[in-house]
């Protein structure tokens, strides 16, 4: 097992990463005190592969669990699904001591941690991810929330878990395309914190995609983790360090919003921004057509999807609402290199016109 700590002071959780943790949870749980009643949120599918382990693990910490399941997809991340959540617990007698354990991907995390922000005015919470996606981004550094129909993530809350348990064993189970979403956010960290790191994941893209080389898919969780982890320790709460997280979540966020959450992965989504964001900052920042076209490449063996033809005015209308706008300015994460992010509210209207036509020339 590896732990990698998120460095918040008297705040601080371990990130623990190693297959078949799921088998040693209770001793992991032991050392946080979590224990009286707690609430369990899945999904069917996940619940079904690994809820009894997880259940089991729990109540050997002496835990009295009660399961609470979503529906599947980004369709269910709302104010809906968090009051059914509400009335679950409050019915089933969790109270201010309890802890909620979010077992599945991006959307189960980000869910399961708002409401263990808001619920008593905020209990305890462990993360434990089964999606690539959700390993090396979404479950650590405390975000949380749910989509608004005005915007991706606009509702939510900054509630950092009691620990985040890793057990990359439990992708064995996950669909090809879940995979490759996911792939594109480690590129991502790569793109904006370490080019070494970048160039790994492309030297070695096939191995860690179709998962036949369990200690190449290690190293790549544990890395982007290690990343995200020390950007998080620098930058809590997103200031201008922790916002280089969102190279390619602008026009990303845009992109899965307009064309109806579900149709791309939040991953695809990223990718295709990365290529927005990149082509912006061919003009902006002075990015070298070299080290775009390696980005570029980068994404090639990841087949993704073709999209329809864009909704322009819908894009630019829901870049007014993006979480990213101060003051009325857009602020862009841009690249001067591999490796070195810049942030800018530079981008103008033109700007994302000529991109969004980037995009659909390259995936349309």
């Amino acid at each position: 097992m590896t732990t990698i700590t998120v460095d918040l002071g008297p705040r601080s959780y371990p990130v623990h990463i190693g297959a078949g943790l799921l088998s040693s949870l209770s001793e992991l749980l032991a050392p946080l005190g979590v224990g009286g009643h707690v609430g369990l949120v899945s999904s069917a599918p996940i619940h079904d592969h690994y809820g009894a382990t997880v259940t089991a693990g729990l109540e050997a910490a002496g835990c009295q669990v009660t399961t609470s399941l979503i529906p599947n997809g980004e369709q269910a991340k709302n104010l809906e699904t968090v009051a059914r959540l509400y009335n679950t617990f409050i019915q089933a007698g969790l109270d201010r001591s309890s802890t909620l354990v979010a077992l599945g991907g991006g959307v189960v995390g980000d869910l399961t941690g708002y409401v263990a922000a808001t619920l008593f005015r905020g209990i305890g919470l462990v993360q434990i991810p089964t999606t690539m996606l959700a390993m090396v981004d979404s479950s650590i550094g405390g975000k949380t929330g749910v989509n608004h129909p005005l915007g991706k993530n606009l509702i939510g809350a900054f509630h950092q878990p009691l620990a985040v348990i890793i057990d990359p064993a439990v992708l064995s189970t996950l669909p090809k395309r879940e995979m490759t979403s996911a792939f594109s956010e480690l590129l991502k960290m790569g793109a904006i914190a370490d080019h070494t790191f970048f160039r790994f994941l492309v030297s070695n893209t096939r191995a860690i995609l179709e998962l036949a080389d369990p200690e190449l898919v290690l190293q790549a969780i544990t890395e982007a983790c290690d990343i995200k982890a020390a950007v998080v320790s620098e930058d809590e709460r997103e200031g201008d360090r922790r916002r280089i997280l969102n190279f390619g979540h602008t026009l990303g966020h845009a992109l899965e919003a307009t064309l109806g959450y579900g149709s791309l992965r939040h991953g695809e989504a990223v990718a295709m921004g990365m290529v927005g964001a990149g082509f912006i900052s061919r003009q902006i920042t002075g990015l070298s057509e070299r080290d775009y076209e390696e980005l570029l490449a980068a994404l090639e063996p990841l087949d993704l999807p073709k999209l329809p033809p864009l909704k322009r005015p819908a894009i630019l209308q829901y870049l007014l609402h993006d979480k990213k706008v101060r003051r009325g300015k857009l602020h862009f994460v841009l690249l001067e290199a591999l490796g070195r992010p810049v942030i800018t509210n530079a981008v103008d209207e033109s700007l994302i016109a000529a991109a969004l036509d980037e995009i659909e020339q390259r995936f349309g």
